[in-house]
C-alpha cells in the first residue's frame, strides 16, 4: 500500500468515527450558540463586553482542539494508535495530519467570529489571534491526548484544562468589574491564554508588542507536549 493510500485509509476511519459520533457537528453548533449568546449581551454589559467577547473567542480553539484530542484518546484506549507506527512518518507529521482539519475550522471561525460578535478587529489583529489560536488547538489537543488513557479520562481532563485556561480572562473580568487595585490576572502569566488576552487588549491601540512573548509562551507549552507525545503515545 502506498504512502498516500495509507493516509487515505486512516482518513476514511476518521470519517466513520465522526459519523458515528457527531461531535464535530455539535461543536460547530455549540460554538455558534456561544458566540450568539455573547453577542446578545453586547448592549447590556457595556465596558465588560470586550472581555466577554474574548472568552467567547477562547472557546474556539478549546472546542475544536478537544475533538482530535478525544479521537487520539480513543485510539490509545483501543491500542490502535500504536498500529499507526507502521506509516513511515514522524510523530510531528502524524500530529499535523490529526490536527490539520481542526486548525482549518479554527482559522475559519476566527475570521468569522468578529462579525458575529460585532467587534472591530483589523486584519493584522485577526492574523495575530489566528496564529495564537492555531497553537492553542495543538496545545489543547495534546494536553488531552498525553494525559488521558480513555474517552472518560479525556472528558475529565478536558474539563479541568478548560477551566484552567479560562482563568486569565475570567480573573481580569472580575478585577475590572470589582475595580480591584491589584491585577490578579498577572499571576496566571505562565498560561498561554494570559498572553492571548494581552495581545487582544493591545489590538484596538495597534500595539502588538506582546505578540512575540505570547508566541514564545505558546511554544514553551507546545514543544514539551510534542516531546511527551513522542515518549508516551507514539
Amino acid at each position: 500500500m502506498s504512502f498516500v493510500k495509507k493516509f487515505g485509509a486512516i482518513y476514511k476511519t476518521d470519517l466513520k468515527l465522526l459519523r458515528r459520533d457527531p461531535m464535530l457537528l455539535y461543536s460547530v453548533a455549540m460554538t455558534l450558540v456561544i458566540l450568539l449568546i455573547i453577542r446578545y449581551f453586547k448592549d447590556r454589559i457595556g465596558i465588560y463586553y470586550s472581555l466577554l467577547a474574548l472568552l467567547g473567542l477562547i472557546f474556539i480553539p478549546m472546542i475544536f482542539g478537544m475533538i482530535p484530542g478525544f479521537m487520539m484518546a480513543d485510539e490509545k484506549e483501543d491500542k490502535t494508535i500504536q498500529a499507526l507506527q507502521v506509516i513511515p512518518i514522524s510523530s510531528e507529521a502524524f500530529l499535523a495530519y490529526r490536527l490539520t482539519w481542526a486548525s482549518i475550522v479554527v482559522a475559519v471561525f476566527t475570521f468569522v467570529a468578529p462579525y458575529i460578535l460585532d467587534i472591530e478587529i483589523p486584519q493584522k489583529g485577526i492574523l495575530a489571534l489566528m496564529t495564537l489560536f492555531l497553537f492553542e488547538v495543538w496545545i489543547y489537543g495534546l494536553l488531552i491526548t498525553v494525559f488521558s488513557e480513555s474517552r472518560m479520562q479525556a472528558l475529565t481532563v478536558s474539563k479541568v484544562i478548560g477551566w484552567f485556561l479560562m482563568l486569565p480572562p475570567v480573573i481580569k473580568l472580575v478585577v475590572v468589574w470589582r475595580n480591584l487595585s491589584t491585577d490578579w490576572s498577572k499571576f496566571t502569566a505562565f498560561l498561554p491564554t494570559y498572553w492571548l488576552y494581552k495581545v487582544f487588549e493591545g489590538i484596538p491601540l495597534n500595539d502588538y508588542s506582546n505578540f512575540p512573548i505570547a508566541l514564545a509562551v505558546h511554544l514553551a507549552w507546545l514543544i514539551p507536549l510534542v516531546v511527551l507525545f513522542r515518549k508516551r503515545v507514539v
